[in-house]
C-alpha cells in the first residue's frame, strides 16, 4: 500500500494525494482523515487533488467511495475534487460524458492528466 499525500504548491492551497500500488478503502480514508491536520496549519481554503495514477487496482466498491469524495471535511477544505487517472469507463459512469459529477454537496473533475488537473485547479482558484 502506498498513499502520500503532500502540499502541490508553494502558496499551500493545494493538497496532492498519490495513491500507488495495492490499497484499500480503509486506508483511503484513514489518509484523508489525517490529511486534516495539514488542513490545520493553514488559514485558507484548500483544493484536493486525488492522483490514482499509479494505482495497480481499485478496491471493490469504487462506485460508491468515489462518489462519496469531494465532500467538505474540515473548515479549510473545499467541497470539491480533481481526480486524475480513474478508470475511463468508472468516470464516464460517474461523470458522464464530461467528467463532472456534482450534487448538493460536492463537486468532482475527473480528468486523465496532470495538465488537465492544474487548469480545473487555475479555474476553481481565479
Amino acid at each position: 500500500m502506498g498513499i502520500e499525500y503532500r502540499w502541490d504548491n508553494d502558496a499551500q492551497t493545494v493538497i496532492r494525494m498519490v495513491v500507488d500500488g495495492t490499497w484499500n478503502w480503509n486506508d483511503f480514508h484513514k489518509n484523508l482523515r489525517r490529511m486534516t491536520f495539514w488542513l490545520d496549519s493553514v488559514d485558507h481554503p484548500v483544493e484536493l487533488v486525488i492522483d490514482l495514477r499509479a494505482s495497480h487496482k481499485l478496491p471493490a466498491g469504487a462506485f460508491g467511495h468515489i462518489r462519496s469524495l469531494g465532500k467538505k471535511i474540515h473548515p479549510n477544505g473545499r467541497d470539491r475534487v480533481v481526480i486524475i487517472g480513474l478508470d475511463e469507463t468508472l468516470a464516464r459512469q460517474i461523470g458522464g460524458e464530461q467528467g463532472v459529477y456534482q450534487d448538493s454537496e460536492r463537486l468532482i473533475r475527473f480528468v486523465p492528466t496532470d495538465e488537465a488537473a492544474q487548469a480545473v485547479l487555475e479555474e476553481w482558484l481565479s
